[in-house]
C-alpha cells in the first residue's frame, strides 16, 4: 500500500492535520464564494432600488411641478403626503430601536441590573426630553437613564451632572 492509498487517519499525524487544513482552506474559499456571490445580489437589488426610487422621485417632481403651475389639488397635497410617510417611516424605525434596545437589554443584562435609583450614561438612540429641565435630547448625544417604576426616564448631562 502506497503512501496515497492510506487514509488521513491511518499514519503520520502531520498528514492528518495537512488534510484537515486542506478541507478548512476549500471550506473558508467555498464561504468566501458565496459571501461574494451574495454580496453582489444585495448590490444587484440596492441598485435597483435606488433606481426606482430616482425614477419615481422624478415624476413626483414633475407632478409637483404640473400641479403648481396648474394650481390644481397636487401643489398642496404632495408636501404633506410626502412628509407624512417619512414620518411614518421614522416612527417605525424607532419603534424598531426600542424593541432592540429591550431586546438587547434583557439578553445581555445578566441580573445585573442597577437598581431603580441607578442613573447609567448612554448615548441617546432617539430623540426625547430630558425629565429634569424639559429641554430635548437628540439622538446621539450623550445622557443619563434610568428604569423607574417600569418606565424610562431620560436626563441630559446637563441636568445629571448637576445632581450628581
Amino acid at each position: 500500500m502506497t503512501t496515497t492509498d492510506q487514509h488521513p487517519h491511518d499514519g503520520d499525524a502531520s498528514a492528518s492535520w495537512e488534510h484537515v487544513g486542506r478541507a478548512a482552506e476549500h471550506f473558508a474559499r467555498r464561504v468566501a464564494r458565496d459571501a461574494s456571490t451574495f454580496a453582489e445580489r444585495i448590490q444587484e437589488h440596492a441598485g435597483g432600488f435606488a433606481d426606482d426610487m430616482a425614477r419615481d422621485w422624478r415624476r413626483a417632481r414633475r407632478e409637483y411641478r404640473r400641479g403648481c403651475r396648474h394650481a390644481s389639488r397636487y401643489a398642496a397635497a404632495t408636501a404633506p403626503d410626502v412628509r407624512r410617510v417619512f414620518e411614518d417611516i421614522r416612527a417605525v424605525l424607532a419603534d424598531v430601536l426600542d424593541g432592540v434596545d429591550e431586546l438587547i437589554g434583557g439578553m445581555f443584562g445578566g441580573g445585573e441590573e442597577p437598581g431603580d435609583d441607578a442613573w447609567v450614561r448612554v448615548v441617546h438612540n432617539r430623540d426625547t426630553t430630558c425629565a429634569g429641565c424639559q429641554r430635548p435630547i437628540a439622538a446621539g448625544d450623550e445622557g443619563f437613564v434610568r428604569r423607574s417604576g417600569g418606565r424610562m426616564e431620560f436626563r441630559c448631562a446637563e441636568c445629571e451632572t448637576q445632581t450628581s
